[in-house]
């Protein structure tokens, strides 16, 4: 059974959970509660060409790299879709609009992480939100429109989306427009997300590490 290694909270993993939900695939979701299990025994002993986390362990497959990662999964349980490629995989003008949906998405995210970690995070939420993020969430919420996912079809593009958009529902409640409402309920019904996201033993209110960020999750 493969497996998933990374902390105990959503962070650069939770997209790639909801992917294996989505996709049925059954594995171990190995979570590092202390420090030196990860950089003292399993980063050092596992034999990965570049140790981080997360990684992915299938058989002989040692991946790191939350880009990499979700690529492998999605060919290897051939759903070329979800990368806007043609069934067969061969090019499609779509696969290169998921990477620029992707690339602005993640553009957001470091903006979010960055004020997430901020330690002054009550008095610098307003003005970030004001000047940065309600730009680029703006965009998205234009480009979304009338779709049912970001691309038409679901991609992994709203994978991502999709956890970028709960940081938004909890810290920026205000920002969830009525179309972003229903894409937000439409992506957690998903087969397997929705399943997956009863489950009793997943915590999705552990967002980001207590010990360090000012943010890191609903009170």
């Amino acid at each position: 059974m493969a497996t998933l290694g990374y902390w105990g909270f959503r962070g650069l993993a939770q997209p790639i959970r909801f992917l294996l939900a989505y996709l049925g695939v059954q594995y171990t979701d190995k979570h590092y509660t202390k420090g030196e299990d990860w950089f003292e025994n399993d980063k050092k002993n596992l034999g990965m060409d570049f140790p981080n986390i997360p990684y992915f362990i299938d058989n002989d497959i040692k991946i790191s790299e939350s880009s990499a990662i979700p690529f492998y999964i999605i060919k290897k349980y051939k759903k070329p879709e979800l990368l806007g490629q043609n069934a067969d995989g061969s090019f499609n003008e779509k696969e290169i609009k998921v990477q620029q949906v992707i690339g602005v998405i993640k553009d957001i995210n470091k903006e979010l992480m960055g004020l997430c970690f901020n330690p002054d995070f009550a008095n610098a939420k307003d003005k970030v939100y004001n000047e940065k993020l309600s730009v680029g969430l703006k965009k998205l919420n234009d480009f979304l429109g009338n779709k049912d996912f970001l691309l038409g079809t679901l991609t992994y593009a709203d994978f991502l989306f999709y956890e970028t958009l709960s940081y938004f529902k909890h810290i920026f409640p205000q920002s969830i427009t009525p179309t972003l409402a229903n894409y937000l309920n439409r992506f957690q019904n998903l087969p397997g997300v929705k399943e997956y996201i009863a489950k009793p033993s997943v915590d999705l209110n552990a967002f980001l590490p207590p010990q360090r960020a000012a943010w890191h999750g609903p009170k």
